[in-house]
């Protein structure tokens, strides 16, 4: 099972004279279990590219594919595959829309025809996963919390949906450094559990490594990279034409490589990383 982009191209305000390609040809596959990270400036394409995974946006040409499902197709295996990749859009707090937040993350269970059993049941594992108390939170208005909490929230809407695909467009965006590492942390668990592919969409390399077994760069509509963090992290050339960093560790490794000892400048782990650093710092003083 896996989710197929089979050369998609997609043509914002086709026949104008501000026609432009936003994705050009691009063909990858998203195999069922894996954690990818698509990278990229703004403008790059990439939430163009999510839009595209459960049928938000229709290729101008070019074929999706979500379980051997064209997903522009008609019929009811169309909407259940659509229904499989859920989104969780930049700045997802913004579509917080009702009273309280018990209602707000029911909203698409109960759009799916479930019972009230079941949907209560989804909540409170969908809030627990968040870390926000079912009984403390559940019936306060979701605009009473912290962005951050609210944050929470918008996801647990998609969570309580149980997607087998999890699509995340700039998950971290506008968060304090601890709301961050709380989120990231929610991602990890909820990809160790083993049911969710995820796919995040970041421009920031230091969010993506110790996440993704596979990062995608995207540059002006296409595909630029596609390999292994530690692979791409040390492509500088393909990074600065994306408009792109690597990580922190990725940057001090190499300036370590170049101007101290020779070291390996692809780990994507602290720990590692700093070993392999006290080990070459060895061996130079037992050269000396």
């Amino acid at each position: 099972m896996a989710i197929e982009i089979k050369n998609v191209t997609y043509t914002y305000m086709k026949k104008t004279p501000y026609e432009k390609d936003a994705l050009k040809n691009v063909s990858l596959t998203i195999d069922k279990g894996s954690f990818v990270a698509v990278a990229g400036h703004t403008g790059s394409g990439k939430s163009t590219l999510m839009q595209h995974l459960n049928g938000l946006l229709k290729p101008s040409d070019g074929q999706v594919v979500v379980d051997d499902i064209d997903i522009n197709g008609k019929g009811s295996a169309v909407i259940t595959a659509k229904r499989s990749v859920g989104m969780v859009f930049q700045y997802p707090e913004h579509q917080l829309f009702e009273e309280t937040i018990f209602a707000d993350i029911a909203f698409g269970p109960k759009n799916f025809g479930l019972d009230e059993a079941e949907i209560t049941s989804r909540v409170q594992a969908a809030m627990e996963f968040v870390k926000l108390d079912y009984k403390k939170y559940k019936d306060m208005s979701p605009f009473a919390l912290s962005g951050g909490q609210m944050r929470r929230v918008a996801i647990a809407g998609i969570i309580a949906l149980q997607p087998r695909y999890l699509v995340l467009d700039e998950p971290t965006a506008g968060l304090d450094p601890q709301a961050k590492r709380d989120l990231l942390n929610n991602i990890r668990q909820l990809y160790d559990k083993g049911d969710t592919t995820v796919i995040m969409v970041s421009h920031n390399m230091d969010d993506i490594m110790g996440l993704a077994q596979r990062v995608i760069v995207l540059n002006n509509g296409e595909i630029a990279a596609d390999g292994r963090p530690a692979e791409i992290f040390n492509k500088n050339a393909v990074l600065e034409q994306a408009g792109l960093r690597p990580p922190r560790l990725t940057q001090l490794l190499q300036k370590i490589n170049d101007e101290v000892v020779p070291v390996k400048t692809n780990y994507t782990n602290v720990d590692a990383a700093a070993e392999a650093v006290s080990q070459a710092w060895h061996r130079r003083g037992k050269n000396a």
